[in-house]
């Protein structure tokens, strides 16, 4: 119990929730992490996402008035975490119903809470560094946002990394706020985000005065409007170009989910081919000069693509003489081993036959989907990724240049990688445009599940942050044609057909792409100095 509470604590709120029992702090940091949820695509409603981070900030006032500190402060950032990447990652359960007579249906509710208690973890630590950092004024706002930023941080890139639902994603890409991520990165823009969010709690502090309860939420109002109106002019700003300055690109969907594409059948490759080649046009009346299809676009049933002349050709005689890029499972024999990649073709149809012109092969895998950490240790176990190869793909080299006829060369991203800042390669290698083939089947129906839509709108933010347009096809997913700024020119949802667009022009590049490491450092130097500036003492701390 904590003694006289309401007179010697220093937030009215915090106090309130000191008083809770420990379950019901709980609940509330559980409740408080789902509705952070509803800042993320599909709903990017900013203000709820502010409001549960509101909360956490009280969460820590209470735990800052107890003995065990930072065992109080780690419990309810964990257990505003598990509330959040519960709700917003509970997409991941359809994954294992793809095939529920090899994995079942009860696999898919331990391993989905798995994922989310282990990325709650995170959120747990980021509360207890922001204790150790805590103070009873104003100060403990930059306080949480850098403790906060450091544990986002290292939640995507640790491990590998999984950098799914970072603050900054509140944020709609393509809106004026977003296009703060072409400055800092999505990184700063989380770490913005977390000090504009939690900066309105000092509002319900006892011991300052009403200027320095409101002053924080003031600020955050100005720097708030302050972004917005330079994010509304950069995209006034715009550049236009006139009609056939760049090629037209057609992304295009089978509209098959995933149990139907991997039915087994003598014919099955051709019946897909069949639908991909409709959703295309037919070359003489198309438009398009190059074709996307998305990752993993003609499955392995019966063979290989790359290893059916025959399936060849009839590709080739569809196309006309469009160049395609697909996504495509494919296998190389080095030495005595037989490896299997995730890869992405460029087939060039230009020179009236169908030729594969390059390859590039997926360096960012997903742990147990594609392969399984670990494999010569666990292999016994009869554990096998989601994908029905073995122990899984190999990783390639990190992406570069693919060229592209009668465009500029581009990046291809695969699927998980396109969610990862910093993959496009800079400099000489920089390319002109970004393709993303993914297969979104695994995250659910787009009406059911919203792990399509976070996985689009994270998309999106490499345009902003490069200054590139995008391709995006994406099998059970969104697909679309994307700007420069994030905004969707063309899409289409999760059906059979596609879309096309004349693709919109690249920028020269960003601050982000020319200063974003030295900009994020100084923005995170502006947010500690907001923590150490000098103020009187504190009074002695209430024992529990």
């Amino acid at each position: 119990m904590i003694a006289n509470a309401a007179e010697i604590g220093h937030s009215r709120i915090g106090d309130w929730m000191g008083a809770r029992t420990p379950w019901q702090r709980r609940g509330i940091a559980f409740f408080a992490g789902a509705l952070a949820t509803l800042g993320h695509a599909p709903f990017q409603f900013p203000l709820a996402y502010v409001l549960a981070i509101m909360v956490l900030v009280w969460l820590l006032d209470a735990a800052y008035a107890r003995t065990s500190r930072l065992g109080s402060a780690f419990a309810a950032g964990w257990w505003l975490g598990l509330g959040h990447f519960i709700t917003g990652l509970y997409w991941a359960s359809s994954a294992f119903l793809v095939e529920s007579d090899v994995w079942g249906p009860m696999w898919g509710v331990p391993a989905t809470f798995a994922l989310a208690a282990g990325n709650a973890i995170y959120w747990g630590l980021g509360a207890m560094l922001a204790m150790s950092l805590w103070t009873r004024d104003f100060r403990r706002i930059p306080a949480f946002a850098l403790a906060m930023f450091a544990t986002e941080w290292l939640r995507g890139h640790l491990f590998g990394g999984f950098p799914w639902l970072l603050p900054g994603y509140v944020w709609t890409p393509g809106e004026p706020f977003s296009q703060l991520a072409s400055v800092f990165g999505i990184y700063g823009l989380s770490a913005i985000t977390l000090l504009l969010a939690a900066a309105p709690a000092t509002m319900a502090d006892r011991q300052d005065s009403a200027a320095f309860r409101f002053a924080p939420m003031v600020l955050a109002g100005l720097v708030g409007g302050m972004a917005w109106g330079w994010g509304a002019q950069r995209i006034a700003n715009a550049p236009v170009e006139p009609p056939g300055a760049q090629p037209i690109v057609r992304v295009a969907d089978s509209g098959l989910s995933q149990a139907e594409k991997w039915r087994v059948r003598p014919d099955q490759e051709w019946r897909v081919l069949g639908r991909y080649l409709a959703a295309s046009g037919a070359a003489e009346d198309s438009r398009a000069s190059i074709l996307v299809w998305p990752e993993g676009a003609i499955p392995v049933v019966n063979f290989f693509m790359l290893e059916n002349q025959q399936f060849l050709d009839a590709l080739g005689r569809g196309l006309g003489d469009r160049a395609l890029i697909v996504g495509l499972t494919r296998r190389e024999l080095r030495g005595s081993e037989l490896l299997y990649f995730n890869s992405a073709a460029v087939i060039d149809g230009v020179s009236g036959a169908p030729r594969l012109s390059q390859i590039y092969d997926k360096h960012h895998l997903v742990p147990f989907g594609e392969y399984i950490p670990l494999w010569s240790l666990v292999s016994d176990l009869n554990i096998a990724p989601l994908q029905r190869i073995g122990a899984g793909f190999e990783s390639g080299p990190r992406p570069s240049r693919v060229i592209v006829p009668e465009a500029a060369p581009a990046i291809v991203l695969i699927c998980y990688e396109a969610i990862f800042p910093g993959m496009v390669p800079r400099g000489e290698g920089r390319p002109g445009w970004i393709v993303v083939v993914t297969n979104d089947a695994w995250f659910g129906r787009l009406d059911r599940f919203t792990g399509p839509w976070q996985h689009f709108a994270m998309a999106r933010y490499r345009s902003i942050e490069e200054g590139l347009p995008m391709a995006r096809a994406a099998s059970g997913g969104v697909s679309g044609i994307i700007d420069s700024f994030g905004r969707a020119v063309r899409m289409t949802i999760q059906a059979g057909g596609g879309t096309e667009s004349q693709l919109p022009p690249a920028l020269r590049g960003t601050l982000y792409t020319d200063w974003g490491v030295w900009l994020l450092l100084g923005l995170l130097v502006i947010i500690a100095t907001l923590r150490f500036i000098p103020r009187p003492a504190e009074g002695e701390r209430v024992r529990a």
